[in-house]
């Protein structure tokens, strides 16, 4: 059982914070073109750079504990970021989420949610990944959102230090928490066992389904490299 004593909170300085967001806006153009969503352009950058330091992140406490991917991909399946990593053949695969406005708290949200696997094919079998990672943030999604909107900024010619500043992205120094993770085949085992109507769920409005993978019933995030180690 996973609770919010076994979160590990990832904390980046400023340097790092930048220098991951200098990647974002190098990348800003592509992802313009392809915004299917027609979402606000801070909220599209935003997004960008969550994936990015979120991958960022994991490949830095992976690294201090003794971890040395092999590679990493970076692939936008045209609603975000999903980033990548290869460790001895294995496809690690890392979901960011901001917090439900409802949640309030990251221990709710560890108690509510799942790991954010979409179904995008008929049986869990066929799902891509051997390890899937969950990171939230601790930034409320739609308030957030609201507050981007009307933050007034010309990404792709501000400064860096003024971009920092102008979205609050001082607050990825401390808002980053590893909350949980599971290795494919203990999923294929958990969904399995499942009835029918309890394998998938979705919200509202959602044109997608999500496996059944509760945080709260993963892995702890410390566990995670010894489970590398032993591959």
């Amino acid at each position: 059982m996973v609770t919010i004593q076994d979160a590990i909170c990832i904390r980046l300085s400023e340097t790092e914070i930048k220098s991951v967001m200098q990647k974002a806006r190098d990348q800003f153009a592509i992802a313009k073109r392809d915004n299917l969503r027609k979402r606000h352009l801070n909220i599209q950058f935003d997004c960008i750079l969550r994936g990015y330091i979120g991958e960022y992140a994991i490949a830095r406490w992976l690294d201090e504990n003794d971890i040395f991917i092999s590679s990493q991909n970076y692939r936008n399946d045209g609603d975000n970021i999903d980033i990548d990593f290869l460790f001895k053949g294995k496809n690690i695969e890392l979901k960011t989420s901001l917090k439900p406005d409802t949640d309030k708290t990251i221990e709710t949200v560890i108690s509510n949610r799942d790991i954010k696997l979409i179904k995008r094919k008929p049986i869990i079998e066929e799902l891509n990944g051997d390890i899937h990672l969950q990171i939230i943030f601790n930034q409320c999604r739609n308030a957030k959102d609201e507050w981007l909107q009307n933050q007034q900024v010309e990404i792709e010619n501000a400064s860096m230090d003024l971009l920092y500043n102008a979205l609050a992205a001082w607050r990825y120094k401390s808002d980053i928490y590893f909350v949980g993770w599971i290795n494919k085949e203990t999923l294929v085992k958990k969904i399995n066992s499942l009835p029918l109507e309890k394998r998938t769920w979705s919200f509202k409005n959602s044109l997608r389904d999500f496996w059944n993978c509760k945080i709260s019933e993963s892995n702890k995030p410390i566990d995670l490299p010894y489970f590398l180690k032993s591959i």
